[in-house]
């Protein structure tokens, strides 16, 4: 008995040797083969020249400087192209809140292309930044796209020689106060997005050469109040923005043709004559100039 349960520990230790022996022995050669992968990697593919970047392609036809989205994208002449992470690019290239979205191509053996569109503002809002250091206070104006996304100001630095960058033609939204307005964020504000749209509607429309749409108050529960850089005071609904550009329009034709200046209007009203004239027809003291409004085109990409 004795005899037979030592051969049966011996067996055991045996096997558990065995086992043991090719674990370890096939653990080495993963780790032999995973070094010689790499190393073959490293000498044939990401040291090769031939994979080397030499062309750069960036379509454009925005006001961004094209050194300046290069330098974001953080690709230059030399790099190896399949070591290149693509996606890298991309978020590194959509991290700056100017730019809405980015594309990034490799064009085999040794070329990149770099598409990228710019967000396009529609609307001003001034808020008032703090410094917790010092305690100063400063108002900053930021910029919303059409979609809400807040921009923050735009460098000069950034832009190519010649470019605007003074929006203040641009109709301001107020009543946002308290509101948190964070650059790099959508604004989530009911009667701001509703401003938006207004406004978008007001670009396309044929009124937007004709007339100055300074500020847009979104404080209130369910009407916009606009206000003209003439001084005339227009309530908008919250919908149906074509039809009150049109009613607007109306009204303003039927102004001009009888020497008559709108005190206010009322766009939210659909069944009378929503328009209170001025009781004299001399418009009050013109406002100084401020920059034209551009001719408006849908958003472009870089």
């Amino acid at each position: 008995m004795k005899m037979r349960s030592r051969d049966a520990r011996r067996g055991r230790m045996r096997a558990l040797t065995t086992a043991v022996s090719v674990v370890a022995g096939t653990a080495t050669g993963g780790v032999l083969l995973w070094q010689g992968y790499q190393w073959a990697l490293d000498r044939f593919v990401y040291s090769n020249e031939a994979y080397a970047i030499r062309r750069l392609e960036l379509r454009h036809e925005g006001r961004l400087r094209p050194d300046q989205i290069r330098q974001w994208a953080n690709v230059h002449p030399g790099q190896n192209l399949l070591a290149l992470d693509l996606d890298r690019v991309r978020y590194d290239l959509e991290l700056n809140p100017w730019i809405a979205w980015a594309d990034v191509e490799a064009h085999r053996p040794d070329g990149i292309r770099l598409t990228v569109w710019e967000r396009e503002p529609v609307a001003q809002v001034v808020v008032w930044r703090f410094s917790v250091g010092d305690g100063r206070a400063w108002p900053e104006t930021n910029y919303l796209d059409a979609a809400g996304f807040v921009l923050p100001p735009l460098r000069r630095e950034w832009v190519k020689p010649g470019e605007s960058i003074d929006f203040s033609f641009l109709p301001q939204l107020v009543g946002l106060d308290g509101y948190p307005v964070i650059p790099g964020q959508v604004l989530r504000h009911r009667m701001a997005h509703a401003a938006l749209e207004l406004i978008r509607a007001y670009e396309w429309s044929s009124l937007y050469p004709l007339v100055d749409l300074d500020r847009v108050d979104v404080s209130g529960s369910h009407l916009l109040t606009g206000m003209l850089r003439q001084g005339t005071e227009v309530t908008f609904a919250t919908f149906d923005f074509e039809r009150q550009m049109r009613h607007w329009r109306s009204i303003h034709d039927y102004g001009e043709r009888h020497g008559l200046v709108a005190a206010s209007l009322d766009l939210s009203i659909t069944n009378n004559l929503p328009v209170r004239w001025r009781t004299n027809a001399v418009s009050p003291e013109s406002p100084p100039p401020r920059p034209a409004k551009p001719k408006r085109s849908p958003p472009r990409h870089v």
